[in-house]
């Protein structure tokens, strides 16, 4: 398991990406004719939603339409709009927003449980008002089905990224997304609906993990014959096969075969879930009330291999005989972007912290490293890199130089830069940009590192045309990695 990782970036062109947003809410108060809401673009949802209890105003004779407000907050909102959901009051010494919160669970919708205004932003809105008519959806499928029902023009523009997720939710545009769902809708889901699978994920039953309907344990004719011949097979570093399927960057996976049989599941896409709906998007917080708090340790043999999870950016728990691993996007709200399943057996196997050097494992991990480069370009409707050769020669020679001096820098100790680097190998480019890292024991662990780190993120979703990667065995860190990116 990763227990380190190093990198850096020269973002020379960065990119304009959709990063979802957070919002928060505020308690309501007072009636109709609010005194700052009568020249104001929700003044008709407003006063309609005062007019039917509920919102308040305040006892200034204001609304206060710009402040925002938190998921309780919004929730009350949403179900004082149906009158018909059975929610009793508050017992004493509890907290008001208890009875809305047991409501939505028994409904199953996908809630925070956290009045904290600073966590709440406009995508668990998004989340919350799909669930309440089609069942939990990942971010994206949220945010979708609010743009193609009316419910939501989007902030900056009716797209996801112009949906603004990140974004704070204020309490007029909390009123006016109750007043469209009630236009829309006659009623939410009143009772306990099986989470739906997103297009192209089948629910396994019984199964705590699965991707594309794939589990541990299952042949490897069962898997060629749901997702056809793998695009290549790629050293891991259990021994096992890696089958990379990459056809689609959207619903990219890797498979784990070894013995005939699925050692190891891995997916960046929203094409997989757990039985208990956990799905790409859920947040950290979701994960944490389902399965509590990841190991801290993984014991093998006489020795304990630490877990070290650096500012929340995956967790590892041990869940029926297998370690499964959720990789979150600490930009986007650490939301779950990932899941990697590797068999208990098949993870207990691998005794030392790194594994054995190969080559075919170091172009394995440069193969994977351009692939979830363009699985994360994807996710965000971005087109993919073109694997170059060239640049690939490029970064592996500067992954071979670093192990092989002992330093760890974008400029060598011949003081050249990569884009000298590149130039003295020939390459010409309009715009070029550079990440390594060094010690993640896989490009599973590096890439997700990367994407978590602003420079590295940026360089990915960039504006380039070209992607080579080298990766090197040896030296103190014992891994290197090295992502150049150019535009002829």
């Amino acid at each position: 398991m990763n227990k380190r990782w190093l990198s850096f970036a020269l973002p020379v062109v960065l990119s304009v990406t959709s990063i979802l947003s957070i919002i928060s809410s505020s308690a309501a108060a007072g009636l109709s004719g609010f005194q700052d809401m009568s020249r104001h673009w929700a003044s008709k949802s407003v006063a309609w939603a005062a007019a039917n209890g509920i919102v308040n105003g305040y006892e200034d004779g204001t609304f206060r339409p710009d402040q925002v407000v938190s998921e309780p907050e919004f929730l009350a909102m949403l179900l004082r709009a149906y009158p018909e959901t059975p929610v009793p009051s508050a017992q004493p010494g509890a907290d008001w927003y208890e009875p809305y919160y047991d409501y939505a669970r028994q409904q199953q919708w996908p809630v925070l449980n956290s009045p904290d205004r600073n966590l709440y932003n406009r995508g668990y809105v998004a989340r919350l008002i799909a669930a309440t008519q089609k069942g939990t959806m990942g971010l994206n499928d949220s945010i979708r089905f609010l743009l193609d029902q009316g419910l939501s023009q989007g902030k900056t523009a009716a797209t996801i990224e112009g949906y603004q997720a990140e974004d704070k939710l204020t309490r007029a545009e909390a009123v006016q997304f109750v007043w469209n769902i009630k236009q829309k809708f006659v009623g939410l889901n009143a009772a306990p609906a099986p989470a739906q699978p997103q297009p192209g994920v089948s629910v396994v039953a019984d199964v705590p993990i699965s991707v594309k309907g794939i589990a541990l344990g299952d042949s490897v004719d069962s898997v060629t014959q749901k997702l056809g011949a793998p695009a290549r097979k790629d050293a891991s570093e259990y021994g096992f096969q890696w089958y990379i399927y990459n056809k689609d960057y959207k619903d990219y996976v890797q498979i784990g075969i070894s013995g005939n049989k699925v050692v190891a599941l891995y997916s960046p896409s929203n094409n997989w879930r757990t039985d208990r709906g956990i799905a790409d998007g859920s947040s950290q917080a979701e994960v944490e009330k389902q399965y509590g708090a990841p190991v801290s340790f993984i014991q093998k043999g006489s020795t304990r291999f630490m877990m070290n999870y650096g500012k929340g950016e995956y967790g590892t728990y041990e869940i029926n005989g297998a370690y499964a691993t959720f990789f979150y996007d600490v930009h986007l709200n650490h939301v779950v972007t990932g899941v990697q399943v590797i068999g208990k057996s098949t993870e207990l196997s691998l005794e030392t912290f790194y594994p054995q050097a190969s080559d075919a494992l170091a172009r394995a991990y440069e193969r994977q490293s351009f692939d979830l480069a363009n699985a994360g370009r994807a996710k965000l409707g971005l087109s993919p890199f073109v694997w170059d050769d060239a640049i690939a020669v490029t970064a592996r020679k500067h992954s071979q130089d670093m192990a092989a001096k002992g330093y760890f820098d974008h400029t060598n100790p011949s003081g050249l830069s990569p884009f000298d680097r590149m130039k003295q190998d020939g390459l010409k480019f309009r715009a070029a940009a550079e990440n390594i890292a060094a010690g993640q024991t896989s490009a599973i662990f590096a890439h997700h590192g990367w994407m978590n780190s602003e420079g590295h993120r940026k360089n990915i979703l960039g504006s380039y045309k070209n992607l080579g990667v080298g990766v090197y065995f040896g030296g103190k860190l014992n891994i290197y990695y090295t992502q150049n990116f150019y535009t002829p």
